[in-house]
């Protein structure tokens, strides 16, 4: 499946906003502030259903207006899916999606793979950017390790809030016991994705290359639990139980889990630049184009905001030439320059909307 048509109306910046896109890639190009990401926020948010910029939905409204409406046209060979959303000032969201005149589920909606300024702080930023892009890699290709995590989930919110209320060991004892339970399971499933699929995925050689990317062939990845691997789940919790009053949460868990990048047994942030990192990040989410193609009938959409940034002409056409590779839909900003300008044997593969 590939997007054919975005209708944006009172979104962000945008009054109105209409393009059709025949399922072709699209580069959107134009100057800092003129709506380039919002554009890509606008898609994610009719398919996943979350905005990558905030939880208040009416931060979204076009200044304006007390509302905003927006639709996705998705065409297969013998199939159309529509997507509508409607979101008033003191409403709540609304969102309609239809298979012809039947109601659609999230198995008929494509994967959408958005690459944004936060994951370029993957390899050196905070643990969270690294597990959302674990978890979310896992949850396409397990799906039953999404109804795990959200077991686990639900007992550990009941944990952490008796744990804030001071709570006494008789009302956490059986929230000890879920948060084990449903502990053990999820953390199974997770080193198990890891060892069979992820780490394989992205520790994988590639068989043409450059001297400028020898590290990519280089590249370890290692993982850490959430809790010390000499114990088990059990035992740490007994261990971290003080802590944990203390901090009114618990802090050792599968919910804690977290993945490095190595080259020669030392972390790769301490080797690699600003620009062989995002190419590193960028090709981390390619690596899992043909899996998660496998594991979803409707297909990927890469939303990839920003490429230009710390990307030079060798780093960025390498780049270019995979994400065409992937035989996926690709929507991508940038800031028109000369970094662009050299690029017209892989641009002509895209339509071109300016801001």
């Amino acid at each position: 499946m590939s997007i054919a048509r975005v209708f944006i109306k009172n979104f962000r910046l945008f009054r109105e906003l209409d393009l059709d896109l025949n399922k072709e890639n699209l580069l959107i190009t134009g100057p800092n502030g003129s709506g380039k990401t919002s554009v890509l926020e606008a898609i994610n948010l009719l398919i996943s259903r979350k905005s990558i910029r905030t939880r208040d939905l009416k931060e979204c409204i076009n200044d304006d207006s007390d509302g905003f409406s927006l639709g996705l046209e998705i065409k297969n060979k013998d199939e159309v899916l529509t997507i509508k959303a409607a979101k008033q000032t003191n409403k709540r969201i609304t969102i309609e999606t239809k298979v012809g005149n039947t109601s659609a589920t999230k198995e008929n909606l494509p994967i959408v793979q958005f690459i944004q300024a936060k994951d370029l702080r993957m390899i050196e930023g905070e643990t969270e950017i690294r597990r959302d892009f674990f978890n979310k890699t896992m949850f396409h290709v397990e799906h039953s390790s999404e109804s795990d995590y959200k077991n686990y989930k639900k007992a550990l919110s009941q944990r952490n809030i008796l744990l804030k209320r001071k709570a006494s060991e008789g009302e956490l004892k059986v929230w000890n016991e879920a948060l084990m339970d449903t502990g053990n399971i999820l953390a199974e499933k997770q080193k198990s994705f890891f060892e069979r699929v992820f780490k394989k995925s992205l520790e994988q050689k590639r068989e043409k290359r450059e001297a400028q990317e020898a590290f990519l062939n280089q590249i370890k990845v290692g993982f850490k639990r959430g809790w010390p691997e000499t114990i088990s789940l059990k035992k740490a919790l007994v261990e971290s139980a003080e802590k944990d009053r203390a901090l009114g949460y618990t802090s050792i868990g599968p919910h804690r889990l977290d993945f490095k990048y190595f080259i020669n047994n030392r972390l790769a942030k301490s080797f690699l630049s600003r620009g062989q990192q995002k190419l590193l990040i960028i090709l981390s989410f390619f690596k899992f184009n043909d899996i998660l193609t496998t594991k979803n009938k409707s297909g990927i959409v890469y939303l990839i905001d920003d490429i230009t940034s710390e990307l030079d002409q060798e780093n960025l056409a390498m780049v270019l030439e995979q994400a065409i590779e992937l035989k996926a839909q690709l929507l991508i900003t940038a800031i028109r320059g000369k970094s662009l300008s050299n690029m017209t044997p892989f641009l002509d593969k895209f339509r071109q909307l300016i801001l």
